[in-house]
């Protein structure tokens, strides 16, 4: 696996981590990203490329600042 890929598996799983963390379900979660559901279940679960706008989103949406999305190692 290339060490692209396995950064963004580890930012997906990242991301989901505090998706957990807080509760909310993948429907929410896209809802509340303006998102649809099955491209958030791709970038979190399958390591899909994330566009910086689509972080930002993110990080809305979870109601945390974006340095916390990028805070895991890989």
């Amino acid at each position: 696996m290339s060490e692209s890929k396995k950064f963004l598996k580890a930012l997906g799983k990242n991301i989901d981590k505090h998706r957990k963390a807080k509760g909310i379900s993948f429907q929410e979660m896209a809802y509340r990203c303006d998102i649809e559901k099955s491209n958030l279940v791709k970038m979190t679960s399958q390591g899909e490329n994330i566009t910086s706008l689509t972080l930002f989103k993110i990080s809305q949406g979870l109601e945390i600042p974006l340095k916390i999305i990028f805070d895991f190692k890989y």
